[in-house]
């Protein structure tokens, strides 16, 4: 390339490159003059501007529309590039110059059951208030996903990934750490051995709703349909009190997930061992685990920034598959 050529190619300005790659994409002015909300007289000047820049007529007029010459063709994938990297510029200025106006304005966060217990205590300590300032923690709801896409809610962390295509769904991952609970006096741990699902299929059986996940039957129901074993009861409860309650007074078993272990653990009256290894991947045979899901707004849209949000996700990973 000659200092020339490249000295011109600097003197254009970003517009000139837009309308470049907006008449390419649409094939004709006026489109590209609708798409960009400018005068047509002002995109002839630009496509007069680029013409004499590469010494090349760029676009043909034909029935059709305007036909990119082999130049025009050879030169869309390096603007398209460059016009893309403009985009990237104004989504990153857009995100702090938001943060900067809203700094003062709590995080709205939605979360499942289970997790709000859990991300209260991790996102309340010194150093995560301090980079995340104050933070409002939010059940999901039903309508939680278009309050985030109005702006009423930032982002949430669900386990329900029907999606909206007006937002973004980010596999976090699922949960792979099981614990066994049950009343301190259950008869259950009186076994010296790791517990095995039939040894808990032997006792009436307890577990709390999930939507998207065991709303119609639960993994360890469809493990008993399996192996043809019959559970001596089946319970099914949405609420926590109810669930803690029933442990403590029907002598039924139940699951918790490594997320609500963190609770379950302070909670008068129970006792929960770990799930083996052999045991889960048996249970997770008939039933895939459930899938943790972050759920957010376009990028140009939100007020907080990436790193933001990766440290409330990374207190949630932390706790997906605990260490021993």
């Amino acid at each position: 390339m000659s200092n020339l050529l490249l000295k011109q190619i600097c003197e254009l300005d970003v517009f000139t490159l837009l309308v470049f790659k907006s008449i390419f994409d649409t094939g004709h002015a006026n489109s590209a003059a609708k798409a960009l909300d400018v005068s047509a007289p002002k995109i002839s000047r630009c496509l007069n501007a680029l013409r004499l820049t590469f010494n090349d007529e760029l676009f043909y007029r034909r029935q059709q529309g305007l036909k990119p010459t082999p130049l025009a063709e050879s030169l869309y994938v390096a603007i398209c590039q460059f016009t893309e990297s403009v985009y990237h510029l104004e989504q990153s200025a857009t995100q702090i110059q938001n943060a900067a106006i809203n700094a003062d304005l709590p995080l709205h966060i939605a979360a499942c059951n289970g997790l709000l217990s859990f991300l209260a205590p991790q996102l309340s300590t010194p150093d995560v208030a301090q980079a995340l300032g104050q933070i409002r923690l939010h059940k999901w709801q039903e309508n939680s996903a278009e309050l985030i896409h109005a702006g009423a809610l930032d982002f949430g962390i669900t386990l329900e990934s029907a999606e909206n295509k007006e937002l973004s769904y980010t596999k976090l991952g699922s949960v792979n750490g099981v614990y066994i609970v049950a009343a301190k006096q259950h008869p259950l741990w009186q076994i010296e051995t790791d517990i095995t699902l039939e040894q808990i299929c032997r006792h009436p059986f307890l577990y709390q709703e999930v939507k998207g996940f065991n709303s119609k039957i639960d993994p360890l129901e469809l493990f008993c349909q399996r192996q043809g074993l019959l559970l001596p009861a089946v319970d099914k409860v949405i609420d926590r009190e109810e669930w803690y309650a029933h442990l403590l007074t029907m002598k039924s078993v139940a699951f918790c997930s490594s997320i609500d272990m963190h609770t379950v653990k302070h909670m008068p009256g129970l006792h929960l061992e770990r799930l083996s290894d052999t045991e889960l991947n048996r249970l997770h045979d008939t039933m895939m685990a459930p899938q943790y899901y972050l759920i957010e707004k376009p990028a140009i849209h939100r007020r907080y920034s990436q790193s933001q949000s990766a440290l409330v996700v990374r207190s949630l990973l932390a706790a997906l598959d605990p260490a021993r």
